[in-house]
C-alpha cells in the first residue's frame, strides 16, 4: 500500500487533474493499492471548496494554514500506514497502474529505499530522469529535453536525489531518518537558534522545515548518508507540470538563499557533502 500525500496552495485545477487521473484506472475504493492524503495550505482560490465537495478519493484532507511544503508533507506521511509514502505536489499526475508499478519497484528490489519516477510535462518534456554524479556535484539527466514518445531513459540507476515533485521512500527509512538522534537534535538547536520555526518539532519528519526547496535534498542526501538506496526508476513513467505548483519569482523562489543556507548547515553538523 502507498500513502499518497499531495499539498496544495491555490492549484486547484491541478489537484483536480492528478484526483481524476488516480480515479481513471482505480478500482472500487476498498480495493485500491493506494491512500490519499491531502493538505491545503490556505488556499486562497477556489481549492478548499473543490475539495468539500469531491467526496470521491481522497482519504483525509487537511485544511491548514499555510505551514509550509516540508512541515504539511511530515504532517500528512504521519497520517498513514502504508509502507511506501509517496509525497507528491500538486501539479504531478499519475494512475493507479503508475502506483502499482511503483510499489512493484519496491517490491522487486529491497536495497531501493527511496525512488523517483520518470517524468514528463504536457508537451512530453522532460522534467525528471534521475539526478546522478555526487553530491558535490548533482547533475540532471535530460533535462527538458523533448521526448513525446516516451521512449528516452527508462533505466532503472543509482542518483544521489530525486526530483521533490514526486517522491517515493519507504515508511521504515522515513522513520527512522525521522527518529535519528544526531537529526532530531540537529532539528532542536536549530529552533534554538531561530534558523527553523518553534513548530518544526510540531511536525517531525524526514523533510527538514525549510521556507520551500532543499527539504527532500537533504532527505535524500542524509539516507545515502545512513546507507539507505536511491533510484531513479524510468520504467514508471508520470506527468509533472514544472514550476506549475507557484509561479516564478514569487515569495516561494524568494526563500531559495534561506533555503539553501539551512541545508548547508545541516549537512556540515551531519558530516555530508553537498554542493
Amino acid at each position: 500500500m502507498i500513502d499518497l500525500c499531495t499539498v496544495s496552495y491555490n492549484t486547484r485545477p491541478l489537484l483536480e487533474r492528478q484526483l481524476n487521473t488516480l480515479l481513471s484506472d482505480s478500482p472500487a475504493e476498498h480495493d485500491r493499492p493506494w491512500h490519499l492524503f491531502i493538505a491545503d495550505n490556505d488556499s486562497q482560490d477556489d481549492t478548499r471548496d473543490f475539495l468539500r465537495t469531491h467526496t470521491t478519493g481522497p482519504t483525509a484532507v487537511l485544511y491548514n494554514k499555510n505551514i509550509g511544503y516540508a512541515r504539511a508533507c511530515n504532517q500528512l506521511a504521519a497520517l498513514g500506514e502504508g509502507d511506501i509514502i509517496g509525497l507528491l505536489n500538486a501539479d504531478v499526475w499519475l494512475t493507479t497502474s503508475d502506483v502499482m508499478a511503483i510499489q512493484k519497484s519496491f517490491d522487486e528490489d529491497p536495497n531501493m529505499h527511496l525512488m523517483g519516477p520518470k517524468q514528463r510535462d504536457e508537451r512530453g518534456n522532460i522534467t525528471h530522469a534521475g539526478i546522478v554524479g555526487t553530491n558535490t556535484a548533482p547533475r540532471h539527466r535530460g533535462w527538458h529535453l523533448p521526448d513525446q514518445e516516451d521512449i528516452q531513459f527508462r533505466d532503472k540507476v543509482p542518483v544521489v536525489t530525486v526530483s521533490g515533485s514526486a517522491y517515493f521512500i519507504r515508511r521504515s527509512t522515513w522513520e527512522a531518518l525521522t527518529n535519528d538522534e544526531e537529526y532530531v537534535a540537529l532539528v532542536k538547536d536549530f529552533v534554538t537558534r531561530g534558523l527553523l520555526q518553534a513548530d518544526a518539532l510540531e511536525y517531525p519528519g524526514a523533510f527538514i522545515h525549510t521556507p520551500h526547496y532543499y527539504e527532500e535534498t537533504f532527505c535524500s542526501y542524509f539516507a545515502n548518508h545512513r546507507g539507505y538506496g536511491l533510484y531513479y526508476d524510468g520504467r514508471v513513467s508520470i506527468g509533472h507540470s514544472w514550476h506549475a505548483s507557484h509561479s516564478k519569482g514569487s515569495e516561494v523562489d524568494q526563500s531559495w538563499s534561506i533555503s539553501q543556507n539551512i541545508f548547508r548547515e545541516a549537512c556540515d553538523k551531519l558530516g555530508i557533502e553537498h554542493d
